[in-house]
């Protein structure tokens, strides 16, 4: 990617996140986004159609960072209390950023994203079980049930807890025995 490109884009992603950080997306508008990233108009288009292209796009970069830090898909279904650990410490990482972006109106996105990704990732190791309703249903229970555990009992608006996260990882596992139990011919790398 050209040099300059790159500098558009940072500055763009950097003004973006630093009006988000203010106000809700809907009342940040093109031009004050140019003003702030120090760029043109022209240059903004060239890269975004309209302010909800590039929080869309920012979303999916967020999440794309979070989830790049499960090095094995199979971990879901092998070892979750690990697969939680990281994802939720990626998260904890990522916290402030995550807060900022997906806040407001664009807060059920996280969820929503990361799910999409998650499942990505597990059928591209699985593609068996893309269409099986059965474990598709278990899947979501174990995505969406996990973050929302997560979410709704964080102890500060400040802090992720180490006992909350090990808690959820916990959870998850039974999830995965459950997921395990109903689709005996899931395949696991650990039998």
């Amino acid at each position: 990617m050209d040099i300059r490109v790159m500098k558009s884009k940072k500055s763009i992603f950097d003004a973006f996140v630093n009006l988000r950080s203010k106000k809700e997306l809907r009342k940040i508008t093109v031009k004050e986004l140019c003003e702030k990233a120090l760029i043109n108009k022209s240059t903004f288009y060239t890269y975004y159609e309209d302010m909800f292209d590039l929080s869309d796009k920012i979303e999916s970069e967020v999440v794309d960072g979070i989830v790049s830090t499960i090095s094995n898909p199979q971990m879901m279904i092998d070892e979750p209390v690990k697969f939680y650990r990281n994802l939720l410490g990626a998260m904890t990482e990522n916290k402030a950023l995550t807060n900022t972006v997906f806040s407001g109106s664009q807060h059920p996105n996280l969820i929503v994203k990361l799910s999409k990704s998650l499942k990505n990732m597990i059928f591209e190791n699985c593609p068996e079980y893309i269409n099986d309703k059965k474990f598709c249903t278990l899947l979501d229970y174990a995505i969406y049930g996990g973050y929302y555990a997560f979410v709704e009992n964080q102890e500060n608006t400040n802090d992720y807890s180490d006992e909350l996260i090990e808690s959820v990882s916990v959870i998850s596992e039974h999830m995965t025995k459950l997921i395990k139990a109903s689709i005996p011919t899931l395949k696991s790398n650990n039998t």
